[in-house]
């Protein structure tokens, strides 16, 4: 059970250590004896996106059930949104917002045998974000980021809802070296607390442009990724990435509880994806996602009685389509030209 419960919390803090560690560096503009994250090529920075993800016709096997029962989909609608505020030559910061809301649609449940199955099939399952990003380079080789996040995942009703039950507080630290503008690698710590738990998690990050056409980019354990540049406005990336959604539940149980349980639900994969790239406009893009998701330890945990219960959702599907803003250094010069520059 111990043992259940801290690789569920090392998987939850994992999937996010990509999103933590990139800090949109697309923002940020090149200064002649500073550093700034990123290699060349690298894959287009997301002011602003859309997304719609889709994951068709799998199963899972509900608690204490031993028949899986057929989901026929579950979808996604994301919203992502970064902000700079202070822009100057040693201090980036910038604000972000995220908001999700994700369904699942079943087949053939029953109502008293499954109470988890069917309060997910009826409810919006939400994760709102917010957070504040801080880059500071130290000269033209060596540079830190921080980030501090808050998230409120669960099955409220409302747009948002701050309740200490749906939170989950994190802190990001890295310390990256660009070696050279083709080459930077690093390392950091992410703590993390919340209604699953908290915990320390190390981890790593290496991006290299090999020529025009070829590189990598990866944050471990989370991701790797190999990239293909067919120009600067045409790129493919694939490879394998975790990916995890959480949220915290109440779910009815007419017959066990005759009250709402809470319910800790944790959907996780391990995904071998491509991406490809492509520029709409100067500064518009759009993102098309395909691969397939192999179970990494999903579960449900039922809080008052400390059950935990494997949910074992069968490989499947996955695809999404992602619009994105991507500003160019124009723009960005006229937009932080107004911004405060005093630190």
């Amino acid at each position: 059970m111990k043992r259940n419960i801290l690789y569920s919390v090392f998987l939850l803090v994992a999937s996010g250590l990509a999103a933590q560690v990139n800090m949109d560096n697309v923002l940020f503009e090149n200064s002649p004896s500073l550093c700034q994250a990123g290699v060349t090529n690298k894959s287009p920075g997301k002011a602003l996106s859309f997304s719609y993800a889709i994951n068709p016709d799998y199963k899972m096997l509900p608690p204490d059930g031993e028949q899986p029962t057929k989901v026929r989909r579950n979808e996604r609608f994301e919203t992502r949104m970064k902000i700079p505020v202070v822009y100057a030559p040693k201090w980036k910061v910038m604000l972000g917002f995220d908001y999700t809301l994700e369904r699942y649609h079943f087949l053939d449940i029953d109502p008293d045998n499954y109470p988890l199955f069917k309060h997910l099939n009826e409810t919006d399952l939400k994760n709102a974000a917010v957070s504040a990003s801080i880059f500071h380079p130290f000269n033209h080789k060596y540079y830190t980021s921080f980030r501090l996040s808050a998230n409120w995942q669960g099955d409220y009703s409302s747009f948002l809802n701050t309740d200490s039950r749906y939170a989950v507080y994190r802190f990001t630290g890295a310390f990256g070296v660009k070696k050279r503008d083709n080459l930077e690698y690093g390392a950091g710590i992410l703590v993390s607390k919340g209604y699953r738990g908290h915990s320390v998690v190390p981890f790593g990050f290496y991006n290299q442009t090999f020529n025009e056409h070829w590189g990598i980019e990866t944050v471990l354990p989370s991701s790797v990724k190999v990239r293909y540049n067919f120009s600067e406005e045409r790129l493919l990336m694939f490879g394998t990435e975790l990916s995890s959604q959480n949220y915290a539940l109440k779910v009815s149980e007419p017959i066990i509880q005759p009250e709402n349980a809470p319910y800790h639900f944790r959907r996780a994969s391990i995904d071998m994806v491509g991406s490809f790239y492509q520029k709409l406009t100067g500064w518009t893009w759009v993102q098309l996602k395909a691969g397939y998701a192999f179970d990494n330890n999903s579960d449900a945990r039922d809080v008052p009685r400390r059950l935990t219960h494997q949910l074992k959702p069968s490989g499947s599907v996955i695809g999404s389509i992602s619009f994105f803003i991507s500003p160019s250094k124009q723009c960005l010069e006229k937009v932080c030209a107004q911004l405060p520059i005093g630190l």
